[in-house]
């Protein structure tokens, strides 16, 4: 009786250890998610080996690890479905599955504003790139902006109010002035990400202050690239130094 509650102890003892190896594995991989990649295309290889090692780890028995690697993998799909994505035959299924998979892994663990966040952001790329009209009848931009609301993430409430059409009935609550009071929330609540000066500008531009866009522009790219957020932020200059074409454009005529 002992010997057999001894080997049980040793096995869930070995089984976590392989857990947190597996859990090392995927954070390892994530933080050099940018080596080896091709402009800013990621090395599908190493997306792979971290999706494969936190799905390993939420397999496990205990709980901590299995949040932990639940949180890994929603940022792993995430990460592959922007830098590594499959061709676009495949590309619908996959973000179907990873869809219904961050909300499985959000039912889970409702109070992880980490979690709760990727889930908003791979649900709204559900919407725009299945059917926008039947996302939003479906009532998928609502909870979009109500999710976003309950964990105060100005960015995703800045950008529902901005790209959002006002639709009468089905879609009555979008606002440029929110949209305006959001982003401007979200510069200040994180004035690292290259993308907040992104949208802020955008929404300059669309207003046809050129000047004030540009200079936003600007602030942006003069933040550089950082290391920890390398092909995150390349792209998001790439999209800044599109606009401030487009701004420029706009001046000279």
């Amino acid at each position: 009786m002992v010997f057999r509650a001894l080997t049980i102890l040793l096995l869930w003892v070995w089984g976590i250890g392989v857990a947190n190896e597996d859990l090392r594995i995927g954070d390892s991989c994530y933080s050099l998610r940018a080596e080896k990649a091709n402009g800013d295309k990621a090395d599908t290889n190493n997306v792979k080996k971290m999706i494969q090692a936190y799905e390993r780890a939420f397999a496990a028995a205990d709980t901590l690890i299995q949040e932990k690697a639940a949180e890994g993998l929603l940022k792993s799909y995430y990460f592959m479905l922007r830098f590594a994505s499959p061709e676009k035959d495949k590309r619908k299924d996959v973000l179907n599955e990873v869809t219904l998979l961050s909300e499985k892994i959000h039912s889970l663990y409702p109070n992880n504003r980490n979690i709760t966040k990727i889930y908003i952001v791979i649900l709204s790329m559900w919407g725009a790139e299945t059917n926008p009209l039947i996302a939003v009848k479906q009532g998928v931009a609502k909870k979009v902006r109500d999710l976003a609301d309950s964990i105060q993430d100005y960015q995703i409430l800045g950008r529902s109010h901005q790209i959002l059409p006002y639709i009468p009935i089905i879609l009555s609550w979008p606002d440029k002035k929110l949209a305006e009071k959001y982003l401007k929330m979200s510069l200040e609540q994180d004035s690292k990400d290259p993308y907040n000066y992104f949208f802020l500008s955008e929404l300059r531009f669309d207003q046809g202050l050129y000047d004030e866009a540009e200079k936003i522009i600007q602030a942006g790219l003069d933040l550089g690239v950082r290391t920890d957020f390398f092909l995150e932020d390349k792209r998001g200059r790439w999209h800044l130094k599109e606009l401030q074409k487009k701004v420029r454009n706009k001046k000279r005529r």
